[in-house]
């Protein structure tokens, strides 16, 4: 039996007019907590602020540190705690909890001493669920609209004089920072109307949520409304920050005076009394009242955070560089182009773009094609020669968000330790990767399909649940599962490595091919899906297929619907919106059942979307890369090892993590490829290296010796920054994001010489060819590394990634309000195993108009 989630009320009305604010400033004027003083950069920017002991709520105790309060663009943030109350787990959430969310007014301003207008500035108020404890909940959770911008329970009997609304008002309005002002829904200012579904015609009144959505939606909120501390008292937040490309009505990082807008991050602890009379609610109700009723908002904590700026960071005037390739470069050319540009530096221009369509662009006769491209293949044997400089390192990694959701009535012992903390380990074998890559488990496939015999969720596996014994005491309810491992769309080496590992593991390798694992006495065996039998048997492919084309169908007015694979299971754009929807615990998903009542007018029905999971019930994954993880504050599985011991139960024996230790190692257990310079991934030698992560990648900076000489001039000038200041790990522009691991020196020196190389080269008097001989040079003894692509060499079928070349004008953003824009590949057409697929065009992210940092 599931537990019953409670609604707030959708109106509230606030308390009386304005009386005695003067009186009671001097009671409830609360400044903002100051933090420390920062350091020079974001890395030395973490501070940490109290909460405070006032009126009816103790929370002296807390202690909140903020891991990065500068040099911020679109990212997480960890916010983390200690000295809380535990938030009961027995029960729905209604007391001893925080929540988040970012404003980006001034929370000092002369004549606003108790914060009440800076709140109208803030993110926050939209319904998102309020999670649902245990089952058999001890305590009711009362009436609780604690989520939304309402600032008080209808009818409830204690009028506020500090508040300045209308007593008739139904929500505190948001204000955006062009000036444009939410009504209150007072009959002064009405919310206005929108059409009634249910009447031909009609209109009905909107909701506070209507009003809302005009600004942000229930898909692009970063608000937190409720954050929960775990049984010792400490929580972790990865709260994600927007700048004002992903929300312009916030501005943050915008021109404002002398400067980028400054914003805030507000820390609202919410206690177990009733905040007006003071009595505890805790085994009755919850706590009454939204973040913004006066006698909550007066606990607030208020921590400043300053963005990098938004717009033009390099000159418009002068010629810009492109770039294009693998997208595990993103973060570090995005980091080092603000400092490549300055002082009349090169304006280097970058598109995200597979491997191997990387690959035929550089060799483009074309005057639009990039002049250096990134990727972590070699291209051999070419005329003009290309020069191969080693940029970056950093690894594919199973990046997860998952929540302690353990038995609530536990006391003692690991599960009490865990309950409702944010986990930090998880473990996974090649087999297990399998699995969740071939939607063998029966909840991976739309409207429960799969063989019969495999369990529903990975939380069933015993395989998993050996390795990860908290998952034993885990909520068995069908919905506290995992809504499929994210994949990105598109071709790449970076999957290619990853099918590699896994088809060197000979027990992945059988079970693939189509040998039952052991799921213990008496249970069958869980097998592979039928449809992925057969696609690995000539070896690793560079794509993530979805393969399975079961649909899930629905009857309407005798017009059949269906909820098919790419609608249950969608692929993310990119490695980076993988990253990005494991923060939100969000798969994009579709699911039944059918929408047919209450749709607006001439709108089709349409599926359930898949709500994002809520706090303390999280359990999302996806595949991404470890700057994307590192970015989004986001845990990364550690890839093991295992074999089953004398009494059946899997044991790890060998665990590997994206650390920068074995990474470090990983790289000097590559091997050789024709290309002098260049090396590649073996998984055997990684393999049998200790404490080597085995999907560590190097990514190379591939330019053509042929570009014209200002353009080589400048092109060397970014690899010697790659090679120098931007191997010196850090937040500020021009570092090396964290996610990736400095390079050694001896790859450092290789790009230097590349460099010179490239700059001294001697343009040819013919243009450059438009591609390679098919056949190639013959490879050196012993044949290519295994997963290097031979010379010409297709990639797999699949979706694959063709492109043009970049163009030069800058392209609005498209992906999740990113300022990338569409940079990243976007599904246009449902896959057909080993023929079709296919994403848009990249196109040019350009510095001049963009943010440095501006991946999804």
């Amino acid at each position: 039996m599931t537990a019953r989630r409670t609604r707030a009320p959708r109106r509230s009305r606030v308390a009386t007019l304005v009386l005695g604010l003067l009186a009671l400033a001097p009671l409830l004027a609360v400044p903002p907590a100051a933090g420390p003083a920062r350091g020079e950069d974001g890395a030395g920017s973490a501070v940490t602020v109290p909460g405070r002991a006032d009126g009816y709520e103790d929370f002296s105790a807390l202690q909140i540190t903020v891991s990065q309060t500068r040099d911020l663009t679109n990212q997480a943030i960890l916010v983390t705690w200690t000295g809380a109350e535990p938030t009961p787990r027995n029960r729905p959430v209604g007391v001893d909890y925080l929540q988040l969310m970012q404003c980006w007014g001034d929370p000092q301003a002369p004549d606003d001493p108790l914060g009440l207008a800076f709140r109208e500035t803030c993110q926050f108020g939209l319904g998102l669920p309020q999670p649902a404890m245990a089952q058999g909940s001890d305590a009711p959770a009362g009436k609780n609209a604690s989520r939304r911008r309402l600032d008080a329970i209808a009818g409830y009997p204690h009028p506020d004089p500090a508040e300045p609304l209308p007593a008739d008002a139904q929500m505190v309005p948001f204000r955006t920072v062009g000036g444009a002002r939410t009504p209150d829904g007072s009959p002064r200012q009405p919310f206005g109307t929108k059409p009634n579904p249910n009447v031909p015609g009609g209109t009905m009144d909107q909701t506070d949520d209507d009003v809302l959505r005009a600004h942000f939606n229930e898909a692009s909120t970063n608000e937190y409304p409720y954050a929960l501390s775990a049984a010792d008292g400490t929580g972790r937040v990865a709260f994600e920050v927007q700048n004002a490309a992903r929300a312009p009505h916030l501005g943050c990082g915008a021109p404002a005076g002398a400067g980028p807008r400054r914003c805030h991050l507000v820390i609202v602890p919410r206690g177990r009394h009733d905040p007006y009379a003071g009595t505890d609610v805790s085994t009755t109700a919850a706590v009454h009242g939204s973040p913004f009723s006066p006698p909550v908002w007066r606990h607030r904590i208020v921590v400043p955070l300053d963005f990098r700026a938004v717009g033009a960071a390099c000159s418009l005037t002068q010629a810009e560089r492109r770039t294009a390739g693998t997208e595990l470069v993103a973060e570090a050319i995005t980091s080092w182009q603000p400092a490549l540009c300055a002082n009349s530096g090169p304006v280097i221009g970058y598109s995200a773009i597979g491997d191997f369509e990387a690959q035929n662009q550089v060799l483009s006769p074309s005057a639009g094609a990039p002049g250096v491209v990134f990727s972590s293949a070699p291209v051999p044997g070419t005329e003009p020669p290309l020069v191969h400089a080693p940029v970056a390192a950093s690894g594919v990694v199973v990046a997860f968000n998952v929540d302690g959701n353990l038995d609530p009535y536990a006391s003692g012992g690991e599960q009490e330790r865990l309950r409702g903390a944010v986990l930090s380990q998880l473990r996974l074998t090649p087999r297990l990767v399998a699995k969740l890559l071939t939607q063998s488990y029966r909840r991976d496939v739309s409207g429960i399909g799969g063989p019969a015999d495999n369990p529903n969720s990975i939380k069933y596996d015993k395989e998993f649940l050996d390795l990860n014994p908290v998952f034993r005491f885990w909520d068995q309810t069908p919905s506290a599962t995992l809504n499929g491992l994210m994949t990105p769309v598109g071709n790449s080496m970076a999957t290619r490595e990853l099918w590699r590992w896994v088809l060197a593991d000979p027990a992945a390798r059988a079970w693939l091919a189509g040998t039952a694992d052991d799921q213990g006495t008496g249970r069958p065996g869980m097998v592979v899906n039928p449809a992925y039998q057969r696609l690995f048997a000539s070896g690793a492919v560079d794509y993530f297929p979805k393969a399975d084309q079961t649909c899930a169908k629905e009857s309407f007015q005798d017009v059949e619907y269906t909820n098919c694979t790419l609608d249950y299971r969608p692929y993310a754009g990119s490695l980076g919106e993988a990253a990005l929807l494991t923060l939100r615990a969000d798969s994009k998903g579709t699911a039944v059942p059918l929408q047919t009542i209450n749709l607006p007018a001439g709108e089709q029905p349409k599926w359930t979307r898949i709500a994002r999971q809520e706090p303390g019930f999280r359990l999302a994954m996806s595949v991404t890369d470890s700057a994307s993880a590192a970015r989004y504050g986001l845990h990364t599985a550690e890839l093991c090892a295992a074999a089953p011991d004398a009494a059946g139960t899997y044991v790890a024996t060998d665990c590997r993590s994206a650390t920068t230790a074995q990474m470090t190692a990983a790289l000097a257990a590559m091997t050789p490829t024709e290309v002098p310079g260049v090396v590649a991934v073996d998984p055997e030698r990684v393999r049998a290296t200790p404490g080597a992560y085995p999907l560590t990648m190097v990514t190379y900076a591939i330019a053509n010796t042929g570009a014209p000489a200002d353009a080589r001039r400048d092109y060397a000038a970014m690899l010697r920054h790659a090679a120098g200041p931007g191997q010196t790990t850090g937040v500020a522009p021009g570092n090396l994001p964290e996610g990736y691991v400095p390079l050694p020196q001896p790859m450092r020196d290789l790009t230097r010489t590349a460099a010179d190389t490239l700059e001294k080269a001697t343009a040819p008097t013919t243009p450059p060819p438009g591609g390679e001989d098919p056949a190639g040079p013959p490879p050196p003894a012993g044949g290519l590394p295994t997963g290097v692509p031979a010379t010409g060499a297709p990639p797999s079928p699949g979706p694959v990634a063709p492109s043009p070349a970049p163009s030069v004008r800058p392209v609005a953003g498209t992906t999740l309000g990113s300022a990338a824009g569409a940079i990243r590949y976007v599904l246009v057409g449902a896959l057909v195993v080993g023929l079709l697929g296919g994403v848009a065009g990249p196109v040019l992210r350009r510095l001049a108009v963009r943010t440095p940092r501006n991946r999804p």
